[in-house]
């Protein structure tokens, strides 16, 4: 594990060696961060998360608690992930994009297809307990309401509510 300065790990985490973490970082306790992961300057990991392999964080981002990311996750600059987010694997996540807590992005249809690639644009903030469909791609600058069902991609930027999703505004 090759660590920053000032870097503060809590107790019962199990950090892959690989494991890359910036300078200033806060670690909480009881996490599991596999092998290539990068943590940028200035992030914050909470409690119980789960980070998959080769996910990137980069800095000023806060993954407040039970978070669980599949693998080769991109986390840009300043990204929120509230308690309970979970990411399927190869998610974008552009900068100051926020996920409300229990936000979930799906990897695979109801016919069992996987489909991985969900893209959330820059400033871009997703209501609580939103699902978003596999392999979705959510423009910048948009509001998903609490609640939504994201079955589609989304390239105006707006306000959407609803399941499954419609631009009210």
């Amino acid at each position: 594990m090759k660590q920053g300065e000032n870097v503060k790990i809590g107790q019962f985490n199990i950090i892959h060696e690989s494991v890359m973490i910036g300078n200033n970082v806060e670690i909480g306790n009881f996490n599991i961060i596999e092998a290539g992961v990068k943590l940028g300057d200035n992030v914050v990991v909470g409690n119980n998360c789960e980070i998959g392999r080769d996910v990137i964080v980069e800095e000023n981002s806060i993954l407040q608690g039970k978070i669980r990311t599949g693998n080769s996750c991109h986390i840009s600059k300043s990204v929120t992930l509230k308690y309970g987010v979970i990411l399927t694997s190869n998610v974008l996540l552009e900068e100051r994009s926020f996920l409300g807590p229990n936000v979930i992005t799906l990897g695979s249809t109801h016919e069992r297809i996987t489909l991985h690639g969900t893209t959330i644009g820059k400033n871009t903030y997703v209501g609580a307990n939103s699902t978003i469909a596999p392999n979705t791609k959510i423009g910048p600058d948009l509001v998903v309401g609490a609640n939504s069902f994201v079955n589609k991609d989304l390239t105006e930027s707006g306000i959407y509510v609803g399941t499954p999703i419609r631009k009210i505004k």
